[in-house]
């Protein structure tokens, strides 16, 4: 059985970007979103193979690569949401720039995403330790990506995403056993 570390982007006191129509931030959404994934791996997994999956929340984000090390995950997931001016649409994964396998795992994901969602696709995106995103892809030993599904203050893309959650939850699944096969 792998495991796979899913990380809440950001914490209550720092809640990431946030949709002022639907009073959402990053945080809470994609804590609500985590918990549905799980959900809906536990009521589809085999008991005797599948994925482990474990959520972790951000005490500080520079503790937070070496916390996920301590749990030995076979690859790490952190959910985050793009914001910039409440008209830019469309998906992308970020992964550190010399993982290989990040990279396959980014693939994986940002197909999947922009094949649920239908929105358009940014690509991956190779990041440096420097970068948005990048100390997490960066500092964890296991393979990393960061997914950015949405632009959360796009109300288009928020709802979008709302009426194709389960096609959504749907799709991360299916990236998650795919990605289990590349680890």
């Amino acid at each position: 059985m792998k495991k796979c570390v899913l990380v809440v982007g950001h914490k209550p006191t720092s809640p990431g970007a946030c949709n002022q129509m639907y009073s959402v931030c990053e945080y809470e959404f994609n804590s609500n979103l985590i918990d549905s994934i799980r959900t809906s791996l536990v009521d589809s997994i085999d008991p005797d193979g599948g994925i482990e999956i474990i959520k972790v929340y951000r005490d500080t984000y520079k503790k937070l690569p070496f916390e996920i090390n301590k749990l030995n995950p076979d690859f790490v997931v952190s959910f985050h949401c793009n914001a910039f001016n409440k008209k830019a649409s469309g998906t992308e994964t970020l992964y550190y720039r010399s993982s290989k396998r990040g990279e396959q795992i980014a693939e994986i994901f940002q197909n999947n995403m922009v094949q649920a969602l239908g929105l358009p696709n940014r690509g991956i995106k190779p990041k440096g330790s420097e970068d948005r995103g990048g100390y997490l892809l960066r500092y964890t030993n296991a393979p990393a990506v960061l997914i950015e599904p949405i632009f959360i203050d796009n109300d288009s893309d928020f709802e979008r995403l709302t009426i194709k959650r389960q096609l959504f939850i749907s799709a991360i699944q299916k990236s998650l056993f795919e990605a289990a096969d590349v680890v």
